[in-house]
C-alpha cells in the first residue's frame, strides 16, 4: 500500500528552554543572597551545601562566612563577564580547632542566571 509523507514546516523555537530545576534537591539562600546584591531567588545544591558545611571540629560560623564569600565570589563573576553561566573556583580553609591545623579546600563551581532563579552548585549538579 502506497504512503503519502507529509512535511511540517511549522517553525519551532530553536532553543529548548531547560527546567528551572532538575532532579537534584536545591537549598533556598536567597536571604543571604540579598547582602551580596542578587536580586533574585537563589538556590544551592544540595552537594554544594555539603561541601561548605562545617566538619565536627569546626563552629557552625564557618559554614555561614564560606556560604556568603561562595555567593559573593559568584555573584562577582556574574557581573564581570555579563554571561548566564559561569564555572569558577572557589578556595577556602578549614581549621581544626583542636589541633589547629589549617587545610585548603578547594571546589569548582558553577553559578547559572535563568528567568527568575539563580543557581549555585557543582559542575555536575547541573
Amino acid at each position: 500500500m502506497p504512503m503519502q509523507l507529509t512535511l511540517n514546516f511549522t517553525p519551532k523555537s530553536p532553543v529548548q528552554s531547560k527546567p528551572a530545576i532538575r532532579n537534584i534537591s536545591w537549598v533556598d539562600v536567597s536571604d543571604i543572597a540579598r547582602g551580596v546584591g542578587f536580586t533574585l531567588p537563589v538556590k544551592v545544591s544540595v552537594a554544594l551545601n555539603d561541601a561548605l558545611a562545617p566538619l565536627q571540629t569546626e563552629d557552625d560560623a564557618e559554614y555561614d562566612q564560606r556560604l556568603y564569600d561562595a555567593l559573593w565570589l559568584a555573584r562577582h563573576h556574574l557581573s564581570l563577564d555579563q554571561r548566564r553561566s559561569i564555572t569558577f573556583t572557589f578556595d577556602f580553609l578549614r581549621e581544626d580547632h583542636h589541633s589547629g591545623e589549617l587545610t585548603e579546600t578547594t571546589l569548582r563551581s558553577r553559578v547559572e542566571a535563568q528567568n527568575q532563579l539563580v543557581l549555585l552548585g557543582l559542575p555536575q549538579d547541573f
